[in-house]
């Protein structure tokens, strides 16, 4: 119950603006791991987030014009002690106990979605690394702290998909450029 209040709290005031900024864009000591990454720019949103042990959510907001596929097997995962992709997405349905599952989605213009990844990730707490590969790029996902990734995920929940210009809810919500993109070298 004490949970459910802070959480609405949260909601509803929010940390101030300037709390959220330092979160999001303090980087005054590298992570070597975390259970939260995202990527943010003017194409893509990809967060991703360990719910318990083992078990990664990816949630993307797509503000681009054009389809593009999104295979498992191109989300690359670092463990402690290697590296490991997804097998297979796993899609809630209306019943708990038949998810859907994918090995492959397709990324629409102006959409967002989320899903469980399923795959070998040994009931892990922590991620070394999360590089999605889309197209002909590969984008690196940062590792973020808690309260940083839930400023995040709050902004782009407010987000307006059928803005006819991104760059301005961008303004609007303070979002700042997070993780790297770059051509696609050999794994």
């Amino acid at each position: 119950m004490i949970r459910v209040f802070w959480i609405l709290c949260f909601l509803c005031f929010g940390p101030s603006e300037a709390a959220q900024q330092k979160a999001i864009s303090d980087t005054s000591h590298p992570m070597n791991r975390s259970a939260y990454f995202a990527f943010a720019d003017h194409d893509y949103i990809f967060t991703l987030e360990i719910v318990k042990p083992g078990v990664p959510l990816l949630n993307f907001v797509s503000m681009t014009e054009a389809d593009i596929r999104l295979q498992a097997k191109n989300i690359q995962i670092t463990l402690e002690n290697r590296k490991t992709a997804p097998t297979l997405f796993s899609i809630d349905t209306a019943d708990p106990k038949q998810p859907m599952v994918a090995a492959f989605l397709t990324i629409h213009p102006r959409s967002s979605f989320g899903f469980r990844l399923d795959g070998p990730f040994d009931n892990a707490r922590e991620f070394v690394g999360v590089t999605i590969r889309l197209g002909n790029e590969d984008l690196k996902l940062s590792p973020m702290e808690n309260y940083a990734f839930e400023v995040l995920v709050a902004k782009v929940n407010r987000m307006n998909l059928g803005s006819p210009d991104f760059r301005e809810d961008w303004d609007v919500l303070k979002l700042e450029r997070l993780g790297s993109r770059a051509p696609v070298r050999s794994r």
